[in-house]
C-alpha cells in the first residue's frame, strides 16, 4: 500500500481516518480514546490507544455530551 501523502511505501494506517502513512507522515498520537455508547441503558464503554499512529490531516478534539436528566417532583 502507497502513502496517501507522497506515495512512498507505507508503515502503517492512520487511527482516524484509516489513510496509509509511510515513516515521514506518520505522527504518534500521545492517547486516543474509542467511546461507545448505549441509548438505552445510558452505559458508556471505552477503551484508551496509546501510541497509535496520527496523519497530519486530521484534527481530534475532545468532546463531552450530558445526557439530561429526568427530576421527578
Amino acid at each position: 500500500m502507497k502513502c496517501w501523502f507522497c506515495e512512498e511505501e507505507s508503515r502503517g494506517i492512520c487511527a482516524a481516518c484509516g489513510r496509509a502513512l509511510c515513516h515521514k507522515h506518520a505522527h504518534i498520537h500521545d492517547r486516543m480514546t474509542i467511546t461507545k455508547s448505549d441509548t438505552c441503558t445510558g452505559y458508556t464503554s471505552y477503551y484508551d490507544v496509546f501510541g497509535s499512529l496520527k496523519c497530519n490531516d486530521c484534527r481530534l478534539e475532545w468532546s463531552s455530551h450530558i445526557p439530561e436528566r429526568q427530576i421527578s417532583v
